[in-house]
């Protein structure tokens, strides 16, 4: 056992010898260490934007390919949520461009993945979203995950022009990663629909109904988190919460946080 003295000394040492420092991180770190945070999305689009000017980019999940059912996994960009759920709806509602998400995600080798660049002809159903929205090209990227898959696409705005085969190239060095790190996140956190906010984003009956806050409060309530970490995590009153609580529950008909999961789950597609 170490004397008072030579404990206090050793403390000092300690203390003398002590120093902090960040830790080492360069962009493609600060990106990987972005992946399971809410700014992934436009992090990921900056690192995009170092080759060529990409609008928006966003992502769908097909879990199951013998049951085409897209989902919206991640999005960034100049367009709001608004519209990008909306556009989403609008073409996961198609069968002809469900189809197309298989036949994308068919073509990439097992354990790789495949890159094409396209734009919509005149009488594809996507031709009008394109329009109205100033896109005038896509380049997407294709995997296979297990019975399912991922499709990533960035859009080019009509403003920046047609992209070159510089930008092209630039692109096909970025692009895997970025996909890859889409892949990562939905690993990690899931898709952005399968929460309340993400479905009152999208305008689904019954989430629709509830404010921001109390999609929040439902979305940590999913979690697992209790009334008081909710509280802790929001920075508001435990009385608050249970406040929230009770009108969320209400609006969708519900009565308890077993029942706002399934109710969640069931709606998340």
């Amino acid at each position: 056992m170490l004397s008072p003295s030579v404990a206090a000394y050793s403390v000092t040492l300690m203390s003398d010898n002590l120093h902090t420092m960040p830790l080492p991180r360069d962009r493609l770190a600060a990106l990987v260490a972005a992946v399971p945070t809410e700014g992934f999305g436009a992090a990921l689009l900056a690192h995009i934007r170092t080759a060529a000017e990409i609008a928006n980019f966003g992502a769908f999940l097909v879990p199951d390919l013998r049951n085409p059912q897209p989902v919206l996994s991640v999005w960034s960009g100049r367009m709001s949520d608004y519209w990008f759920n909306l556009n989403a709806r609008r073409i996961t509602s198609h069968d002809a461009l469900r189809r197309d998400f298989v036949d994308r995600i068919l073509r990439a080798p097992p354990g790789g993945s495949v890159i094409d660049r396209w734009h919509p002809p005149a009488d594809d159903p996507r031709a009008p979203i394109y329009a109205r929205d100033g896109v005038i090209e896509r380049v997407s990227v294709a995997s296979r995950t297990g019975r399912g898959g991922i499709v990533s696409f960035y859009l080019r705005g009509a403003q920046s022009g047609w992209l070159t085969d510089t930008d092209l190239d630039r692109l096909r060095t970025v692009l895997p990663l970025a996909h890859e790190l889409i892949g990562l996140r939905h690993r990690l956190v899931g898709t952005a629909s399968a929460t309340a906010t993400g479905l009152r984003d999208r305008a689904v009956e019954p989430f629709v109904t509830l404010s921001p806050r109390e999609a929040e409060v439902c979305d940590h309530a999913v979690r697992g988190i209790s009334v008081a970490g909710t509280a802790l995590e929001l920075g508001i009153s435990e009385n608050s919460v249970r406040t929230l609580r009770k009108r969320a529950w209400r609006k969708l008909g519900i009565g308890s946080a077993t029942a706002l999961a399934a109710l969640v789950l069931s709606d998340r597609g």
